[in-house]
């Protein structure tokens, strides 16, 4: 049986269970970022085993003259035992689906590996194709990792450098 819970805050517990399986579950210690909170988890059980996990924010940005205002989403993951189900798929869409029918924002954004820029364009993601500004402790960089958008028109982005305001996700 599948659960899907809601959660505004994650328990140890749940951490442990869905990225205590591998030292850097997502591959990007390395690049040695601060990251940004997520604002609501999604957690996705089978048979009361947690096995998925999808994390989003509420992000207001400027975009030329407009005003944007984005879902993050990150945090992406499934536990290998689990993986390749569809699992992590389902949260996404549970997900995207909240931020645009219930929060009104105009797109999604997501940082990814380079590997995964084929899993989430077939989810109907595209990558952004200007670089992406983002904010560290040290002050602004340009995110070491691809970018992706979720349906918003792209040719209403700028041209040049696109200035997040805050740390990645």
């Amino acid at each position: 049986m599948i659960t899907i819970r809601q959660v505004q805050a994650m328990s140890d517990d749940e951490k442990r269970s869905l990225f205590g399986w591998a030292p850097d579950p997502f591959g990007v210690a390395k690049l040695g970022l601060a990251w940004r909170p997520k604002d609501l988890h999604f957690l996705l059980e089978v048979d009361q085993q947690l096995v998925s996990h999808v994390g989003i924010l509420k992000h207001p940005v400027r975009v030329g003259t407009r005003s944007v205002t984005l879902v993050g989403l990150g945090g992406v993951v499934t536990v290998p035992e689990a993986q390749g189900q569809g699992h992590a798929s389902t949260l996404i869409k549970r997900a995207t689906d909240l931020a645009f029918d219930d929060w009104h924002v105009d797109a999604g954004l997501l940082f990814c590996l380079p590997r995964m820029v084929p899993y989430y364009e077939r989810r109907g993601w595209s990558a952004l194709e200007q670089g992406v500004i983002v904010d560290q402790p040290s002050g602004r960089i340009p995110a070491p990792l691809p970018a992706m958008i979720y349906p918003l028109d792209r040719r209403t982005w700028f041209e040049g450098p696109f200035e997040l305001g805050s740390a990645p996700w």
